[in-house]
């Protein structure tokens, strides 16, 4: 071996974007194998590669006999005599230097396809160990066409395949189309890497909203959870680490072009923001904006939250074939059913007991000023908690029979201090158990 053969296994592991090592690695096993395929597989064979010499040195260790029987696994005392000086003495091991130049074409193929073999294990791991790191990230690639298992994808180095039951409905792949895709699985093969890809997985969402908007990158706005119907809507929950910061504005972005730029991207699947909140009835009212939400409640006895719209809005509250609710509910992650008013008080009226509404006047009149005539009021319409009176707004309030505008201010700002005051206590007593 001289230098202009070190400089081409060089250029090999810059092309491949595999270490030299590996490549000296593989030669040192390719001349292995070939010295055993003209020796035998019982010999003891052991290689070395000076780099800085460009020299192979492939050694044959042979014990020292009288008698040589087997020359691949014996050398004569005299030769070894000749070889090693004349301390040697029958029995001992000698490593014997062999001419690489004399290994047949046979034993040359068979190190070049050990050699070829080791820079393709190495090769496949290398790109295995690269794409194992891009699991649950954000890829791009080229469109190169369909397989029997679906849509393959040139990613660069290799490919990855887009399988049908994670392809988009409605959305058509070209050879040559540039297509964004979600990184779902890395699985290591005897043969290249299989990447399985997805257009369907909410984490591409995610991973658009934090390409396309810096404040999610950063972490100043972040996504709490997201719910897709992958081709025709997704509902995105936001909240902001910055209190200056609105985290559905700054979503959108001026005049949409931010949220636009990702409904793009999706083929004009719609996404809805939805401001998060820790208050399952509070997150749930939000579920469902831009709709009017005329109240939120959460019925026990079926686990389920109630939310009531106007009579109009009933059926896109719902959505069609009841897509909206069911995003809502994944969102929020309770089971959620809509009602207008009239559905609404019927149904109320079947899981709601005496003593239940005993226990919601009880607690109604815990708020400052409100007495067992005015709790009544609101139990009657609907308000049977503090935290629900906290969350009406003056103008529902005001619908009550004998409630005024001034009232309706006093009730709500009233049952949030009531709310605030018991955190506060709540807070307190777990530093002092500290």
């Amino acid at each position: 071996m001289d230098y202009d053969f070190v400089t081409a296994l060089e250029a090999i592991a810059r092309t491949k974007n595999i270490e030299e090592r590996i490549l000296y690695e593989a030669l040192e096993a390719g001349l292995s194998a070939a010295g055993r395929k003209m020796y035998g597989e019982d010999i003891q064979i052991s290689t070395e590669i000076d780099h800085d010499e460009g020299a192979i040195y492939v050694w044959l260790t042979k014990t020292v006999v009288n008698e040589v029987e087997n020359p691949a696994l014996e050398v004569s005392l005299k030769d070894a005599i000749y070889l090693a000086g004349d301390e040697v003495v029958i029995g001992d091991e000698l490593d014997v230097e062999l001419n690489v130049d004399q290994f047949g074409r046979t034993a040359a193929q068979t190190a070049k396809q050990v050699v070829m073999q080791r820079i393709r294990e190495a090769e496949r791991d290398k790109i295995y160990d690269e794409f194992k790191a891009r699991e649950d990230t954000l890829i791009n690639g080229i469109v190169q066409g369909e397989a029997s298992r679906g849509t393959v994808v040139d990613l660069g180095r290799t490919d990855g395949i887009l399988p049908f039951s994670e392809s988009v409905p409605g959305e058509n792949y070209r050879k040559g189309d540039r297509i964004k895709a979600y990184v779902v699985e890395v699985r290591k093969t005897s043969r290249s890497p299989q990447i399985i890809l997805s257009r369907k997985h909410s984490g591409l969402v995610a991973d658009l909203f934090a390409q396309e908007i810096p404040e999610i990158a950063d972490g100043t706005v972040v996504i709490a959870a997201i719910a897709r119907d992958a081709g025709f809507r997704s509902k995105v929950a936001v909240r902001s680490t910055d209190p200056n910061v609105d985290a559905v504005g700054t979503c959108v972005g001026l005049k949409g072009y931010r949220i636009q730029s990702i409904v793009r991207e999706l083929e004009k699947e719609r996404v809805d923001l939805v401001l998060w909140s820790d208050n399952p009835l509070v997150f749930a009212k939000h579920a469902f904006n831009p709709i009017e939400v005329l109240h939120v409640e959460y019925d026990e006895p079926r686990d389920r939250i109630m939310v009531v719209v106007p009579d109009e809005k009933l059926s896109i509250a719902i959505g069609k074939g009841g897509r909206n609710i069911k995003l809502a509910s994944r969102l929020v992650g309770r089971r959620i059913d809509v009602r207008n008013k009239a559905q609404f008080d019927e149904e109320r009226e079947q899981f709601i007991t005496a003593d239940d509404r005993d226990d919601a006047m009880e607690e109604l009149q815990e708020i400052p000023g409100v007495g067992h005539t005015t709790a009544e009021q609101l139990y009657e319409a609907g308000y049977d908690t503090i935290e629900s009176v906290a969350l009406a707004t003056t103008e529902e309030l005001t619908n009550i029979p004998g409630v005024g505008n001034a009232t309706a201010e006093k009730l709500v700002a009233a049952a949030k201090q009531f709310l605030e005051d018991e955190a506060a206590e709540e807070a307190a007593e777990e530093t002092d158990g500290k």
